[in-house]
């Protein structure tokens, strides 16, 4: 098709950036697995109980067989794996680098989902992430995978998607909760397509180098004041950079309910699993702060005055 000339005027992103570099980029993470499971062929493979339902549902479509298993109290696997296994680790909250690199090293047929690690480099035969978890871009995930398909993808559309992007800069978060739940239904059912032009003009226009180091910026800021409190002890591996500062306490459900009185949200994370289960002990003490590249020094200071007040 010849280029368009005239007519009224498309939205005007300066792409200063080339974000998805080297890497296969796509319409959602739950893609960028099956896409794996196509490329290697794969019929069983295991899975964390601890993560989103959705990831169980893209394995499915592909009728590959799912084997779960359970993590302790460290993000790690309580299984022993079969070297020939195939195995989908999740790097929780984008803290866990040290796992994936000893797990990497221990099994050579492992998937690391990094949809919580934007920045974390590949360790697997495969790993991918989740732009619009840690940029303003209504879908997309970058894929780095040691086997290219050979078949051809239908470009994605991202323009029905983008309502709750603009309802929040424009009013607010709650102006434009139900349109985020409703991409979230679209994206649900959507196959395997390749990323957006819309997404990919809006992605490029970003600095993700100064969107990183803001990051870790405001997770040394709530470090340096709660890691001494902090049940869960974390010490950072060279390559993390984290997509939340990870509180763990005994009475989640009171701070919660607190920061939301103070227009702070709190996410939570995989509300699915049952209650006797070891991994629900995580899921129910552990606050999830904001630390993005939204947020200034002043911002972290509120999240710490709030806890200073109830500690």
């Amino acid at each position: 098709m010849a280029k368009e000339i005239g007519g009224y005027f498309e939205l005007e992103l300066i792409e200063r950036y080339d974000n998805t570099r080297d890497a296969i980029a796509l319409n959602s993470a739950r893609n960028c697995l099956r896409y794996i499971i196509k490329a290697y062929e794969i019929k069983e493979i295991f899975l964390p109980y601890y993560t989103c339902p959705v990831v169980w549902q893209a394995v499915r479509k592909e009728n590959c067989r799912i084997n779960f298993y359970h993590i302790d109290e460290h993000f790690m696997p309580e299984n022993e794996f079969e070297k020939e296994d195939y195995i989908l680790y999740t790097n929780y909250f984008g803290v866990c680098g040290k796992n994936v690199k000893k797990l990497s090293a221990k099994y050579k047929n492992i998937i690391i989902d990094n949809s919580q690690a934007f920045y974390m480099p590949k360790y697997g035969i495969a790993s991918f992430n989740s732009i619009r978890k840690f940029f303003g871009v209504p879908d997309g995930a970058l894929l780095y995978c040691d086997r290219i398909l050979e078949e051809e993808f239908e470009k994605s559309t991202s323009y029905q998607k983008c309502a709750h992007l603009l309802k929040r800069l424009d009013v607010s978060m709650n102006f434009g909760y139900q349109d985020f739940c409703f991409n979230e239904e679209i994206l649900l059912d959507e196959d395997i397509k390749t990323i957006s032009n819309l997404t990919k003009s809006i992605f490029n226009t970003i600095d993700i180098q100064k969107a990183k180091e803001k990051r870790l910026e405001n997770y040394r800021i709530l470090s340096s004041e709660l890691a001494k409190s902090n049940k869960l002890q974390i010490k950072l591996d060279e390559d993390d950079v984290p997509m939340y500062y990870p509180y763990m306490v005994d009475n989640y459900v009171f701070y919660r309910n607190l920061f939301a009185k103070n227009n702070i949200e709190i996410p939570l994370y995989w509300n699915n699993l049952p209650k006797d289960f070891p991994e629900s002990n995580l899921r129910n003490k552990i606050l999830l702060f904001p630390i993005d590249q939204r947020y200034a020094k002043e911002d972290m200071k509120r999240i710490l005055e709030i806890m200073k007040k109830e500690q």
